[in-house]
C-alpha cells in the first residue's frame, strides 16, 4: 500500500463522515418508508467503513521497494480521465436513455476498454450489476428510476 491509499482513504473517510451527517438533515424514514436520506447514510457509512478497511491496510503493510508509483502518472491520468468523462455521461444521458441501458454502458466501458477485462467476464459482470442494481433500486427500495428508451416495456 501507498501513500496515495492513505491520502484516497482519509479523504473518503471525511467525504463519507460528511454524507451520512448531512443525509440526516434530509429525514431518514424508516425500514419499511425510507426517507430521501435513507440512502445516502446508509452509503456514507459503507463507504467509512471501506475507507477505513483501506486506512488500515495501508499503515498495517509496507510498501514493497519498487512497487506501485505515482497514482496520477503514465496510464492512471488516462484511466482517470476516461471514468470521469464516462461518470459524467452516465449522469447526462440517464434520462433519455434510462437507468438499465446507461448503467449496462457504463458498465461495459469501464471494464472492457479501460479496464481491459476479458469480453466474456465483461458482459456478465456488466449485466450482473446492472440486473442487481435495478432490483435493488425499483423493486427493493422502489424508487422510480428513468426508462428512457425501455420506456415500452413494462417490467
Amino acid at each position: 500500500m501507498s501513500k496515495a491509499d492513505r491520502i484516497s482513504g482519509i479523504f473518503w473517510f471525511v467525504f463519507a463522515v460528511i454524507v451520512s451527517i448531512e443525509s440526516r438533515g434530509m429525514g431518514m424514514g424508516t425500514l419499511r418508508r425510507p426517507g430521501p436520506g435513507f440512502l445516502f447514510f446508509w452509503a456514507g457509512i459503507l463507504l467509512a467503513i471501506m475507507s477505513l478497511i483501506i486506512l488500515m491496510r495501508a499503515w498495517i503493510t509496507q510498501k514493497e521497494a519498487g512497487a506501485g508509483g505515482f497514482i496520477f502518472g503514465g496510464q492512471n491520468i488516462w484511466k482517470i480521465v476516461l471514468v470521469l468523462i464516462s461518470v459524467f455521461l452516465y449522469a447526462l444521458l440517464m434520462e433519455r436513455l434510462g437507468f438499465i441501458v446507461v448503467t449496462l454502458l457504463l458498465f461495459l466501458f469501464l471494464l472492457g476498454i479501460v479496464e481491459k477485462k476479458g469480453w466474456v467476464l465483461t458482459i456478465l459482470t456488466s449485466l450482473a450489476v446492472t440486473v442487481a442494481a435495478y432490483l435493488i433500486f425499483e423493486t427493493a427500495l422502489q424508487s422510480q428510476l428513468p426508462k428512457g428508451l425501455l420506456g415500452f416495456l413494462r417490467f
